[in-house]
């Protein structure tokens, strides 16, 4: 077996759902030891969210469940019951990395903070993802996607190629769980920023991940165009400087989005659509005036891409080096010859859900290859394994746990 990444590092995923577990993830299928624990009983609330096969519900078949959680170790453990709690701080002790986003109100009461835990494991990278993080006047809110796609602005300048009434179109968040996955991702690169520090001086650190934060941060141009110039960027079509005629157009077969925002762009487009006469009238003469006559230069370019194919649309563009791609369905991805040429997608074996296509990494490692070495765990299959052999219990102190419900 090909060594990996981040072999011999040792984490512990005290999360749940998606932005602490997609962490966990993204360390796990790089080659960490990730031991995920859970409620006894019910587990992670992903395990509840579809899609099911069937659609059938049932907390093993979780596809969001199945996907979040590859390559980790799963155990149960209730933190709330004093042989658990001391359970939990045994695992302090084991781990480098301990990956949490429980509720700073709930660690408080548990004594569970970073200045608790670090007095057992000085090492102890500790990553804590809170909607707000665990500083400032909202560290004790609770938030979801939704709530907090508004609160880092993202949604006001969505959808971000303008509505035609932004009083009556409204923000729109994105779709499903793009701002606990980002925080997710935000939070794996912190983590192992944290470790690398950690080798280095002895010694570890607390890593506090704000959803919001974490949201606000791809928010680029929109952010410069408000402090340098003064300028507010919504949704409203026209409040983008400098993008002219990037827009989405309707094609025979779908839809594609094509970028004109400079002059050569406008050019070559030009060209591909045979140098049409209405372009060389005064309305669309320059960058100003085709923003100011917008719809109507869109309506005229979808003349032309309606009676072509995203395809044939975008070769032309291509090859006047006119920024333009087809906007793919789920489908066109799944089906890409470019993600199987790449291998993107894995087929996993799980004991209960079957066989499961699942993503795979955006990443080639030359020498540490990503691969989906084990599925999700089944909830608390792992327990005789870290216990045991990690721990040092013995199988019947296994057995008083469960009768105590520590486990």
């Amino acid at each position: 077996m090909s060594s990996k990444a981040l072999d011999g590092l040792k984490v512990v995923e005290w999360s749940e759902f998606v932005s602490g577990p997609y962490c966990g993830k993204l360390l796990a299928d790089l080659g960490a030891e990730v031991v995920k624990v859970e409620k006894p009983g019910v587990g992670d609330r992903a395990r509840s969210y579809g899609p099911f096969p069937q659609d059938t519900p049932h907390p093993e078949k979780s596809g969001l469940f199945l996907y979040l959680n590859t390559n980790k170790l799963g155990v149960t453990l209730n933190v709330r019951n004093a042989r658990g709690a001391a359970i939990f701080k045994e695992l302090v002790k084991w781990a480098d990395v301990i990956v949490e986003n429980q509720p700073l109100a709930e660690l408080e009461e548990l004594g569970f903070q970073w200045e608790k835990l670090r007095t057992l494991n000085p090492r102890l990278v500790m990553t804590s993802i809170t909607p707000f993080g665990q500083t400032g006047p909202y560290r004790h809110y609770r938030a979801c996607d939704l709530n907090l796609f508004h609160a880092s602005g993202l949604a006001f300048v969505n959808p971000s190629d303008g509505v035609d009434d932004a009083e009556q179109q409204p923000p729109l968040k994105g779709p499903l769980h793009q701002g606990d996955l980002t925080a997710g991702l935000t939070a794996a690169i912190a983590t192992m920023s944290a470790v690398f520090a950690s080798e280095m001086a002895g010694e570890g650190q607390h890593v506090d991940v704000s959803e919001q934060e974490a949201l606000a941060s791809i928010m680029r141009r929109e952010f410069a165009v408000h402090t340098m110039e003064g300028i507010e960027w919504t949704r409203a079509k026209g409040s983008m400087p400098g993008l002219t005629t990037s827009d989405i157009y309707r094609c025979g077969d779908g839809l594609v989005y094509l970028a004109c925002g400079q002059d050569r762009m406008w050019d070559g487009w030009l060209d591909a659509m045979g140098n049409p006469e209405w372009a060389g009238t005064e309305l669309f003469q320059d960058r100003v005036s085709r923003r100011e006559n917008w719809d109507a230069v869109k309506a005229l370019i979808e003349e032309w891409t309606m009676e072509r194919t995203r395809e044939e649309v975008a070769n032309a563009a291509d090859a006047r080096r006119v920024p333009c791609r087809p906007l793919n369905t789920v489908e066109d991805v799944v089906n890409s010859k470019l993600m199987a040429a790449r291998d993107y997608f894995e087929e996993v074996d799980h004991r209960e859900a079957g066989k499961v296509t699942l993503p795979g990494a955006p990443y080639l490692l030359s020498r540490t290859p990503w691969h989906i070495e084990r599925p999700a765990p089944l909830l608390g299959e792992h327990n005789d394994e870290i216990y045991c052999a990690r721990l040092g219990y013995t199988r019947q102190d296994l057995v008083r746990m469960r009768a105590d419900g520590a486990i």
